[in-house]
This record gives C-alpha cells, sequence and structure tokens, in this order.
C-alpha cells in the first residue's frame, strides 16, 4: 500500500500527501484487467549506443521520494519516480489494466497455479548487463529475504514456498523457477486471482544482482543505481534534487525526452509561484491552497487538471469499544456529515462524495447503487437517541486523530467536527500528529484510538488489496476491528476464483455486507491534481499513478 495518512498497508498510503503503503492517491476509467492468457509481441531490441530524445522535463513534487530500492519503495511519489527505472514482467497502463511488460507474453495454467512468463529477448539492464529469468528469480527471493527488510513483500507471500524465505527457513521460494533463460515458472501456493496485478508492482522489479553485489547499500544511489526502465537515475542532491537521464537502449524505443529533473518542494503554493516564473514544466500533488491560487488566475486555469484515482478517505471508529461497538451510533455519524459540504469548503471544490468503501474504478465497488446522499440529520439525531444519547447527551468524550499532511485533513477534521456537534449535539476533541506517531498509534491496540481519519490509496487495480488487508477480521491493518464472518467468506471466494467477472460480483456482495455494518464513514473518493505547461504533451495521471516519462514529449 501506500503511504499517506494512513496508511496503506503497503500498499501505499498518502494521506492526502503520499503512502500507493502504508501507506497506504488522490477515475471514471474501469480497472477491468485479464488474469488469463495475455498476448504482446515483442518490441524489437534497441542498439545499446543509440542516441536518447532531446530536451528537458522538470517536476516539484511534494517531498522527498524514498531511496530508489524497488523492494523498500512504499509512498506514491517514491513508485512515481522509480516506475520510470524498474520494470517487471508485468506492467498496469494508463486505464490501469495489466499488460506485458517485460515478458512478452504470459499464460495461466488451467488451475490457476502456475503462470509462465516468456521474457522479450535482448533486454538489458541500464548498464548493458544482460536480463535473464535468473534475475527475476533473484529479485523476488531477495524481496522476500527477511535481510531486505521489504514492507511490502507480502506482494509475493502468494507463491509457493514463499513463506519459508518470508521466515528465514528457507533462502529460496520452490515455486520460482527460471525455466531456460527467457522463461520464468512461477507457481502458487493456493488460487489467487489477483496474483497478476500483484506481480507488476515493484517487489517483482527486475535489479541486477552483479550490480548489488559489487556496491551493497550503495548501489541504489547514483550512478550505480541501475534498472531496466526507460531513464536511469544519473545525480542527486540530498533529498531536494533528483536527476534522470534516459536509457538509449530502452526495449520500447529511446524516451522523447533525455533529462527529467524533479525536485521536493513541501510548500505547493511556493511550488506554483517557481512554477509561474518559469522554474518548473510540471507541479503535482496541489494543495486545496495551490488549487484556489490555480483556479484564481486564467493563465494557471486553463493548464490545471485534475482526475478521480483509486484512493478512499474515510472516518475509522473503533468497533470494538463504546460508543462506536453500537451499530446505531455508527450508523449515526454516517448520516451526520455533509460530505459535499466538504468537498467544496475543505478541498476547493475537487473530489467526489463515497458512499461506498471501494472506489469508482475498482472491479466490485458498488458506490453507484448508493448514489444518493447519505446526508440526513433528523435519522441522524435518531439513531443517537436509540443508542442512548437523546441530543448527544451522556456520550462520552471522544477524540478524532489524524496525521499531518498538507492542510486538507486539518480543514476536512475541523469541519466534520462542527457537524458533529451542530447535528448531533456532540462534541469531538481534534489531535494532529506526525505521521509516523499516527502510524504507530493506530498500530497497538492500547494507543488506538476511538476516531480517527484515515485513507487508502490503491498499488494494484483489484478489491483483493483493500479487502483483504483493511477489511477482514484479523487483517494486519484492520484497526477498526470490523469483524463479520459472511465478508469474510465472501471476500475469500473472491479472492480465490479465477472468473474476474465472478470476483467482481463476490467484492460486489462483501461490499453491501459491510456498509450495512457501517464499520467506517467513507468521506471521498480523491482526485489527483497538477498543472502543466501546455507545450508538454503526454504528461497525466491514471487512476493508479503518473504517466511514465516514455509517454511524454515537449513541443518547441
Amino acid at each position: 500500500m501506500r503511504k499517506e495518512t494512513g496508511l496503506r498497508p503497503h500498499l501505499s498510503i498518502d494521506a492526502v500527501g503520499w503512502p500507493r503503503w502504508f501507506v497506504l492517491g488522490l477515475l471514471l476509467v474501469v480497472a477491468a484487467f485479464a488474469v488469463g492468457a495475455s498476448h504482446m509481441s515483442a518490441a524489437s531490441a534497441h542498439p545499446f549506443k543509440a542516441r536518447a530524445g532531446g530536451g528537458a522535463l522538470r517536476i516539484a513534487i511534494t517531498g522527498a521520494p524514498d531511496p530508489f530500492d524497488p523492494a523498500l519503495l512504499g509512498d506514491n511519489r517514491s513508485i512515481e519516480l522509480a516506475q520510470n527505472v524498474y520494470e517487471g514482467v508485468l506492467g498496469v497502463n494508463n486505464a490501469a489494466r495489466i499488460v506485458p511488460a517485460l515478458a512478452s507474453t504470459w499464460t495461466r495454467s488451467a488451475n490457476g497455479l502456475v503462470y509462465t512468463f516468456n521474457l522479450r529477448h535482448g533486454l538489458h539492464f541500464g548498464n548493458g548487463d544482460p536480463i535473464t529469468a535468473e534475475d527475476l528469480v533473484y529479485t523476488y527471493n531477495r524481496s522476500l529475504n527477511p535481510k531486505t527488510a521489504s514492507g511490502t513483500s507480502f506482494f509475493l507471500e502468494d507463491i509457493k514456498g514463499a513463506d519459508a524465505v518470508l521466515s528465514g527457513k528457507a533462502k529460496a521460494a520452490s515455486g520460482i523457477k527460471a525455466a531456460g533463460k527467457y522463461t520464468l515458472k512461477v507457481t502458487l501456493a493456493h488460487k489467487a486471482g489477483y496474483f497478476a496485478a500483484e506481480i507488476s508492482r515493484w517487489p517483482a522489479w527486475v535489479v541486477d544482482s552483479k550490480v548489488i553485489a559489487r556496491y551493497g547499500k550503495g548501489w541504489i544511489t547514483p550512478p550505480h543505481n541501475i534498472g531496466s526502465g526507460a531513464y536511469e537515475l544519473t545525480g542527486q542532491v540530498g533529498d531536494q534534487q533528483y536527476t534522470f537521464t534516459a536509457n538509449p537502449s530502452y526495449y520500447l524505443g529511446k524516451p522523447k525526452i533525455a533529462r527529467v529533473s524533479v525536485s521536493a518542494v513541501p510548500d505547493s503554493t511556493a511550488a506554483v509561484a517557481r512554477y509561474q516564473a518559469g522554474e518548473f514544466d510540471a507541479v503535482v500533488g496541489l494543495s486545496a491552497a495551490a488549487i484556489l491560487q490555480a483556479k484564481a488566475n486564467s493563465t494557471l486555469r486553463s493548464q490545471f487538471h485534475t482526475t478521480p484515482i483509486e484512493r478512499t478517505v474515510w472516518l475509522e471508529m473503533n468497533n470494538s469499544k463504546p460508543p462506536f461497538n453500537k451499530l446505531a451510533v455508527r450508523q449515526a455519524f454516517n448520516h451526520a456529515i455533509d460530505k459535499n459540504a466538504i468537498i467544496k469548503i475543505a478541498l476547493a471544490g475537487v473530489g467526489t462524495p463515497a458512499n461506498a468503501w471501494l472506489p469508482p474504478g475498482i472491479a466490485g465497488n458498488v458506490n453507484a447503487q448508493h448514489s444518493g446522499s447519505t446526508y440526513n440529520v433528523g435519522l441522524a439525531r435518531q439513531l443517537l437517541a436509540k443508542a442512548g444519547y437523546p441530543d448527544g447527551k451522556g456520550f462520552p468524550s471522544v477524540e478524532l486523530d489524524y496525521g499531518i499532511n498538507y492542510g486538507e485533513y486539518a480543514q476536512v477534521y475541523e469541519l466534520i467536527q462542527g457537524q458533529l456537534e451542530k447535528n448531533l449535539g456532540i462534541k469531538i476533541g481534534l489531535k494532529e500528529l506526525p505521521i509516523n506517531a499516527f502510524n504507530n498509534e493506530l498500530t497497538s491496540a492500547k494507543t488506538r484510538p476511538l476516531l480517527w481519519g484515515y485513507t487508502f490509496g490503491f498499488d494494484y487495480p483489484d478489491a483483493q488489496e483493500l479487502d483483504q488487508y483493511l477489511g477482514i477480521r484479523g487483517a494486519p491493518y484492520n484497526y477498526d476491528g470490523y469483524s463479520n464472518k459472511t465478508y469474510d467468506r465472501l471476500v475469500a471466494q473472491a479472492n480465490a476464483e479465477s472468473n474476474q467477472a465472478t470476483r467482481a460480483k463476490l467484492y460486489a456482495r462483501a461490499e453491501n455486507v459491510r456498509l450495512a455494518d457501517a464499520p467506517t464513514v467513507p468521506l471521498y473518493f480523491v482526485n489527483q491534481n497538477w498543472l502543466v505547461k501546455p507545450n508538454v504533451k503526454g504528461f497525466g495521471y491514471s487512476p493508479l499513478y503518473m504517466h511514465p516519462w516514455r509517454q511524454v514529449s515537449i513541443q518547441p
């Protein structure tokens, strides 16, 4: 998950800043992908000494990325940059569909357990080392090795023998084999209809064992940071400036832009000012203040872009403790909050009200079935009275905790604080914490609050990620303590099913079971927002991440 305000378990989170883990982004594109046999013709190999394209792209991001080790990536910023340096056998395209990458074709056995990936011939790392199936075997086992300390190794835990490597009992998983120089066979321990999506992610992005053996931990710093992608990390100044240079032998053809410069500018309003001064070609991750700044200027307004992404923000309630162990209380909170007001006032009008947990672009979402506003003050008061707290009388002291981000969260939760007091007669305290402190607080049942703000952004386009890691009983990030055997059964059935249409129906049924139990208050689905100069073509965001730079060009 991606990191953020809450989590992403590995997942990537961002709380509107950003962990695609822990973190646990900000679509109307359907994330329908085929997990069955998929085919794509391999691009012809390019001479290793070919010239790269021309021009330079200058991007401002909101903060420093993680070190560029695929096994250790955790936040959106890092993943969006590193996807240009590394690739795996499969990838995710701009429509959030799973497609071949280093593999030209791939198949799945009839029993759903064996995946065979046929690598393109003539692949090379950025330094010229050839890429073979053995490199992928090394990569997967390295990510699983506990000494690597990957926060997302569980992306690979469905592989047969992965548990033995994760526990330190084996150095290699029995289910990962090179069946020839250009054939990789992966055998699963059990059926997992989402596996193709998982293996497209960063723990499975191939790395060069020779470079790692030679430079040790120093391999992630330029110029030793060698990958297989369209760009190489060739320069770095502290954690503020990063330079990427085009890989002229990239298998899909030389990139159109020779160099990409990325600057970390925490204050996006300051980044916008520098953009206006001509220092940047694009600014991503705009805060609400920066959005208003852009909308107020006719030139910036024409260069402002926004798109829904696969990320949900919600209020999480501790279902195991009073007062939120009462269904009527949880339902009352769901009906007392005006989500349209949150978007209009706190988010500068950018976002979509959420009446479900899964965002619209994920197969199995039911938001359209619940499109009517849940805001009903009269019903909320009736439910609270039913729970034993008429007009809020006797309601225990409750504090709403949240992680520090760009400021939108503070505005969102201050607005919710006022709505709950006005509509239910409940006074809620607010507690803002540094993101690490906030995550540590949630991790322990002893320190976990009664009420907190949370967010999750998808790393791969499959409902399994949210339901499996945050939803079912005992899930590693099921901090709210939600438990329903029917929900768990439906999720398990969907996870094991190979037919994607059937999987979507099962996830939808599970989602409706969960919504009836009201363990959380879905608030809104996030948009990603950016500014880009009109002469920069192809720059933008998919439902999951920034478009790869190889798709971008700069006109004179």
